[in-house]
């Protein structure tokens, strides 16, 4: 969804720079070089989360290095991935080469949490530095506590994986195999992280190999000024976004359901201030660091921020470091969102990212009504570990066939079973039947969840319910992250919240239980697990929704008959048995009475 709205967006006119065809033209060159490298990954990596997840992003930088160009990823990757090329930028300074990569992962050098791994490639033309290609991936396991990297024990960043800083591993075109051979040996799967590491080079390399044919034909010194220019433009087309708002001080709060360690809600506040054509972001009112690993390094927080502000401010403007110019975020150090080292961080580009979007959003709703959705699921689900008994051989996965819905938005229901809100529908759920050849288990239902979507004028998407029984006489690894158990997609204007993350053990038998967001859980063999996601939130009043598209959410098992009636006031003629809905007919005149008076009553 943002990808396609982000390509559109590029087709505008660049107007006011020098040469605004070639600009464009350059721009959307760009855009299909950065696609380009996003299918070089999904066809040379080995890994599932890579091949049909697409936990990935893809960019290019300019030679400051600035992003210029991201089009193919997840949000929560790409608008912080120059900060890793700055990084690599100011740790080699002039010593950066032709057929020079390089790897970096530590959250406090530029990361994210461990688990994204960056990869980057400078591009050069005749011995002069223009571009810097990179891709940033969420490998299976880094090394920690638990397989997976996914640690609710850990108390320090030390316990999360392997801490890479801006380090060397290609020269002169070719890997520095003993740098190599000890970042694999701190992986449980070190075959499996080399190959994808070489997937995410390939990647660079093509873009690597376009480039120099794009710089063949305009030149450098051509190059670099439609390069500026791009930067230009796209900090125009934000000032004059920024300088419709309204001049004020607009306010947002969201809550997470705990760090793994203590129950207490955690708080994000955000405060946006416009100021004529520049905003002001800072997040004074959130809590201190905590214990859990749902501390949020400041590159994933800006991340957040800048999400927010794309998808509502204008997706008119060219997704580059020139729209970020005028956005300017503090957060205090030690704090929840810019903590200090050595804090653990590894569920902060979920947990955290989310919190902090919908703190944005809430914020800019007050400013924007008509403009921003109402709230998004947050994951909540395993990683899961073991000896796979077809193979012998050992496994990660994760449980992306667990996705929630999206938010209502203030012209369209949410999406249905698209997963988290910070990543805005980036993330591709694995198709169930190669999950299951892929991995030691057998998927018992997989369905949307009737009633998850928070009712509203336009209603939020659907969760769903998904189950999944494991094989073998060994139980395997069951690692709990996620939120959402607590607190629900907000609604907006009217809209309803959506539904709470339900994840159960052996529900339905006599081993029922209900399952943390955050923990280690004991399994044994012949346990299921399940998942009820939750849905998104709805937008506006339920009550002015269209009765017809009410009587469509019940036929396709999305709205209940009870919800219809319940929150929506609308009646049907009768209560047909279950398996004649089909012939379900709406009772105008009975709608239209039970609304006037639910719309009485409220104004009591």
């Amino acid at each position: 969804m943002a990808d396609l709205r982000q390509e559109e967006s590029a087709g505008r006119s660049f107007e006011g720079v020098s040469d605004p065809v070639t600009v464009s033209v350059v721009f959307h060159r760009l855009l299909t070089i950065n696609k380009e490298m996003g299918i070089t990954m999904t066809r040379t990596s080995r890994s599932p989360i890579f091949a049909e997840v697409h936990d990935f992003s893809c960019a290019i930088c300019d030679w400051v290095p600035r992003i210029v160009a991201q089009i193919d990823g997840v949000p929560s990757h790409t608008a912080s991935s120059m900060i890793a090329a700055k990084a690599v930028r100011d740790r080699f300074g002039g010593d950066i080469h032709p057929g020079d990569v390089f790897i970096i992962n530590d959250a406090y050098s530029g990361g994210t949490h461990l688990a994204d791994v960056t990869i980057i490639k400078p591009v050069f033309y005749h011995d002069e530095l223009l571009f810097m290609a990179i891709n940033r991936a969420h490998h299976l396991d880094v090394g920690g506590l638990t397989p997976g990297s996914y640690s609710p024990l850990a108390t320090e960043i030390f316990q999360e994986g392997i801490r890479i800083p801006p380090l060397r591993i290609y020269h002169d075109g070719k890997p520095i195999m003993d740098v190599i051979e000890t970042l694999c040996l701190n992986t449980r799967m070190p075959d499996l992280f080399w190959s994808d590491i070489k997937a995410q080079v390939a990647s660079c390399s093509v873009a690597e190999k376009r480039l120099t044919e794009l710089t063949d034909k305009y030149g450098p010194p051509r190059l670099k000024v439609i390069l500026e220019d791009i930067q230009r433009y796209a900090a125009k087309r934000m000032r004059q976004e920024i300088k419709k708002i309204p001049d004020g001080v607009y306010d947002g709060t969201a809550y997470l359901d705990g760090d793994g360690f203590s129950a207490t809600q955690v708080k994000v506040q955000v405060q946006f201030e416009i100021k004529g054509e520049e905003m002001f972001v800072n997040f004074d009112g959130a809590d201190p660091q905590t214990k859990g690993f749902i501390n949020s390094p400041f590159a994933n927080s800006a991340t957040s921020v800048y999400v927010s502000v794309l998808t509502t401010v204008s997706q008119d403007v060219p997704h580059n470091e020139g729209a970020y110019q005028p956005i300017h975020i503090t957060a205090r150090l030690g704090s929840l969102v810019n903590p200090l080292p050595p804090a653990p961080v590894a569920s902060s580009t979920l947990d955290t990212a989310c919190a902090i979007l919908e703190a944005c959003f809430m914020a800019l709703s007050k400013a924007m009504p008509n403009r921003v959705p109402a709230g998004w699921s947050r994951w909540c689900g395993p990683s899961i570990s073991g000896i796979d008994p077809r193979s012998g051989e050992f496994y990660v996965q994760y449980a992306f066939c667990g996705m929630g819905g999206g938010g209502a938005l203030p012209f369209m229901d949410g999406f249905a079973y698209i997963g988290d809100g910070i990543d805005l529908g980036g993330l591709t759920a694995p198709n169930i039947e190669s999950n299951e050849l892929e991995y030691p288990h057998i998927t018992a239902f997989h369905e949307f969840l009737p009633d998850s979507g928070g009712a509203g004028k336009y209603r939020g998407g659907a969760g769903v319910r998904y189950r999944i029984q494991f094989l073998g006489k060994e139980a395997p690894t069951f690692v709990m992250f996620g939120d959402g158990k607590v607190n629900p997609p907000y609604g907006l204007f009217g809209g309803r919240p959506g539904s709470l993350n339900r994840p159960m053990l052996n529900d339905g038998s006599p081993d029922e239980r209900e399952l943390p967001a955050k923990g280690i859980v004991e399994l044994k063999p012949g346990d299921f697990y399940s998942v009820y996601s939750s849905g998104g939130g709805g937008w506006g009043n339920p009550l002015e929704r269209d009765p017809v598209k009410v009587r469509e959410d019940v036929l396709n098992g999305l709205v209940s008959l009870e919800s219809a009636q319940n929150d929506y006031g609308v009646v049907f003629q009768a209560c047909p048995q279950a398996e004649r809905l089909d012939n379900l007919e709406l009772d105008i005149a009975a709608t239209s009475d039970l609304r006037t008076a639910a719309l009485k009553g409220a104004e009591r």
